[in-house]
């Protein structure tokens, strides 16, 4: 049975309500009998139901155990990193790594006074210098060479610190990088010529020597070590903004080389001659000797390779599935690329002999494959947003993440990977803290003849563990005044209507603004709306996508019974693209909205919440922006919003899993706790919002949001594709959405809102805090809370009124208030500032 066919049986029998098991039974503390391999089961078991404080009691009693060694690989790898990982900075850009691994780089400072920073790794880290300047090269010894800011080539040697200016006449120049035997080449070109640039080498005698001869614009430049060869990618546009050379490493794009050109040039520099190949993605083996290209004719991709200097060619692979991003091994024998044999690219490699071998075989995007050795393979998983480096051997066939924040629930997406000559290091870009938002990102030395200690991996589980349990303890108090209630509430969710909202709007095909199933969507979820007992809004207007008509947000109100003018949106966007019924994208979140509708219908919250069905998101967010617009001129007060968006598709395996897309960490904890104390959902989280529906109520609100969605973790190969379709969704993870949100939103509609007006003044010996009393008519006292920042809620108090008066306290001590109302339920997030 195929997958299809597999997912969809499993789809249909979960709309019926015998498939409405409990969650998986908690797993017991080790006892004295339990022998290492039982407690590793133990501790697999419960991580992957989520058990999380089970997992890891038996996971730290297991490596203070005399089978620490023996289980050290596989507990790093369930929990975090195995390799020994250093931080070089928290926000670095255009990174670089030297051919021998010892030094790396990385731009810093405004774009307009950029400044490259050369670290030295061994015997740790330390700085080199500081430069003036961007597009650094490295060379396989100590040197180095960048473009200064007056545009100028310099060289640099790293043994003695100095610089030396390097003569390239009056030519323009960008892409330093380096070629056999040290020599120092870039990219020039003649101001006064605009059809063309070149590649020159630089020389002791002052005038730099050309080594190009065709026309057009050079790029991707690719040197042979041991200066026989040159080869490079005729380019559509100029490359003279920098960059280029092998150092630029694989970003987030797809494929290598080349971009939109159709042709190559290999340049023979002793014999002074050229020829021209027509395709794409051409890369060369580090010891120079193959290259390898795709070509395309029609709807037939094929991938050759032939010796440098010219032979015969032979083709690896052809045929009519796409393949992508060629890469060689070291001495040129195998080749690597990405092929698309169903939804998802996976990597493959072939031998000289044309014998093929798939080396991925997960659900996932599996794409730019690189060789660091003869034997090992370097590979990203997923998508763009959110790409994980893996270590394949191909001796023995297994494969090893290579990189993690050592935290349970947060994420760490990567973007860039560069790998050491000798493959023994790999520099990294990532955002390790999670924040999507922030432009800051990490870099990263991952040292692969390094693992992590056993003692090390202990601090990290005990860290975790202290993590986790201070999470579940706080979330497990907070809930308890109304967790009874929404026991009650949950358990009347319902997978067979579920899969009915899901199946019906799927049925309309296309939701897009311009196709007929947009306006059938409307009438459907106005229909529903009313079914649930409310008097649902159409919202329409007339945006230019919609080719002359017209569309429409469906909101659907339900009143608060305490503090009706305080508002809080529970939101999903309808539409799909163009080409299918987005059965994930975001039918999923479209009926996990009305199921957690229907849930809270005869339970009215103290505070309003708004119940939005967006139409437009696929077409720019129109939907979103118009309801913010419309609340706006109501004068709507909006104090928390959650927005899901695809949050159906399952990877195969045991666990429902899912991310929070955040830009309030308050809301970010109660779905974790609702999501824990509820369901069955395991979520991570991301600070996330940019691109999405959530982003207009930032824009609109402020720093209130939250909700589910598979990006940045976007794992679904069918993303924005025609096999966007009900059979690759989980109806019941649907289902455990709708519950994680009718928890969610109970909560926030039924606790203060965050505390604003916080100020903070010195007098003398004191610290006055005022802020402005609580909007919620049910709020009895406030807690202020303050400490430093390693501990800022470390000492608290209560107060009765909107002021508090503290005793002197060191500059830089964070101070925290929050509101708690008559049924002591505290507010969902901390008005916070520090002390002057």
């Amino acid at each position: 049975m195929s997958r299809r066919s597999l997912a969809l049986v499993i789809v249909l029998l979960s709309a019926t309500p015998l498939l409405l098991a409990d969650t998986p039974p908690r797993q017991t503390a080790p006892t004295v009998a339990a022998g290492p391999d039982e407690l590793y089961r133990r501790a697999t078991e419960a991580w992957d139901a989520g058990h999380y404080p089970d997992a890891l009691v038996n996971l730290l009693s297991l490596m203070k155990g005399p089978a620490a060694a023996e289980y050290r690989d596989r507990v790093a790898l369930l929990t975090g990193e195995l390799f020994a990982t250093t931080e070089i900075t928290t926000d670095g850009r255009n990174p670089k790594i030297s051919p021998s691994g010892h030094y790396v780089a990385y731009e810093m400072g405004p774009t307009t006074d950029i400044v490259t920073r050369i670290v030295a790794l061994d015997p740790s880290p330390r700085i080199v210098l500081d430069l003036r300047g961007t597009s650094l090269a490295f060379d396989a010894g100590s040197r180095a060479a960048y473009i200064n800011a007056t545009g100028a080539l310099v060289s640099v040697d790293l043994t003695t610190e100095t610089e030396q200016p390097v003569s390239t006449g009056p030519l323009q120049i960008a892409g330093p990088l380096f070629g056999a035997h040290g020599a120092l080449l870039f990219l020039g070109a003649d101001s006064a010529d605009t059809t063309r640039n070149d590649i020159y080498q630089a020389n002791d005698t002052g005038t730099p020597t050309r080594l190009t001869d065709e026309p057009g614009f050079k790029t991707n430049p690719l040197v042979d070590p041991s200066g026989a060869a040159l080869v490079y990618t005729v380019a559509a546009t100029s490359p003279m903004r920098g960059g280029g050379g092998r150092g630029a490493g694989r970003s987030g794009g797809r494929g290598v080389g080349g971009g939109p050109a159709a042709t190559f040039v290999v340049v023979n520099l002793a014999a002074g001659t050229s020829r021209v190949i027509a395709g794409t993605g051409v890369t060369m083996s580090a010891n120079g000797q193959t290259i390898a290209w795709l070509t395309r004719a029609g709807d037939i991709y094929t991938l050759n390779t032939s010796p440098t200097l010219g032979g015969a060619v032979t083709v690896a692979r052809t045929g009519r599935e796409r393949i992508n991003a060629p890469a060689l091994s070291p001495d040129g024998t195998l080749v690597a690329y990405e092929s698309m044999t169903h939804t998802d690219w996976e990597i493959y490699i072939t031998d000289q002999s044309g014998a093929q071998r798939r080396v991925t075989r997960d659900i996932q995007h599996d794409i730019l494959p690189r060789f660091l050795t003869n034997t090992t393979l370097l590979g990203m998983m997923g998508e763009p947003r959110h790409r994980r480096s893996q270590l394949y051997d191909l001796t023995t066939g297994t494969r090893t993440r290579l990189f993690a924040n050592n935290t349970i629930r947060t994420i760490s997406p990567e973007y860039l990977w560069l790998p050491s000559a000798d493959g023994q290091r790999l520099m990294i870009q990532a955002e390790r803290d999670g924040d999507t938002v922030s432009p800051d990102r990490g870099v990263y030395v991952v040292d692969l003849t390094k693992k992590v200690t056993p003692a090390n991996l202990v601090s990290r589980l005990e860290q975790q563990q202290r993590t986790e349990n201070d999470l579940r303890s706080r979330m497990t108090k907070v809930f308890a005044p109304i967790a009874d209630q929404i026991r009650k509430m949950v358990a009347k969710a319902s997978l067979s209507r579920v899969y009915e909202y899901e199946k019906t709007l799927c049925d309309f095909d296309s939701k897009y603004v311009s196709q007929p199933g947009n306006g059938k969507a409307i009438d459907y979820l106005t229909r529903t709306y009313a079914s649930f007992g409310y008097t649902p809004e159409q919202q329409w207007f007339a945006p230019a996508q919609a080719q002359g008509g017209k569309t429409a947000n469906v909101i659907a109100m339900l009143k608060g019974t305490e503090n009706p003018d305080l508002i809080y949106v529970v939101s999903s966007h309808y539409d799909s693209v163009a080409i299918g019924p987005g059965a994930d994208d975001d039918t999923s979140g479209t009926a996990a909205l009305l199921e957690t509708a229907r849930l809270l219908a005869d339970a009215p919250l103290p505070a309003t919440v708004v119940f939005a069905s967006f139409t437009g998101e696929e077409a720019g967010l129109l939907g979103s922006r118009e309801f913010v617009r419309v609340a706006a001129e109501r004068k709507w007060h909006v104090v928390g919003a959650l927005n899901n968006d695809m949050i159906g598709w399952a990877a195969e395996g045991p666990r429902m899993d899912n991310t929070i897309r955040y830009s309030n960490a308050g809301i970010r904890d109660i779905q974790h706790g609702a999501a824990f104390l509820f369901t069955s959902l395991i979520l991570y989280d991301a600070k996330y919002y940019k691109g999405t529906d959530a982003n207009a109520f930032y824009n609109g609100w402020g720093d209130i949001v939250g909700g589910l969605g598979s990006y940045p973790v976007l794992a679904n190969p069918n993303y924005h594709q025609a096999t966007d379709l009900i059979e690759t969704v989980s109806v019941r993870q649907i289902m455990e959405t709708a519950k994680v949100t009718a928890a969610s939103i109970t909560y926030l509609a039924s606790s203060p809102s965050r505390v604003k007006g916080l100020t903070i003044t010195a007098r003398g010996g004191t610290i006055d805090l005022t802020w402005t009393p609580s909007p919620e008519k049910s709020v009895r006292t406030y807690i202020v809370a303050y400490g430093p920042a390693t501990d800022p809620l470390r000492t608290r108090l209560t107060v009765a009124t909107a002021h508090a008066t503290l005793p002197a306290l060191p500059a830089g001590t964070e101070i925290a208030v929050k509101a708690v109302n008559a049924r002591g339920l505290e507010g969902w997030d901390w008005a916070r500032g520090v002390a002057k």
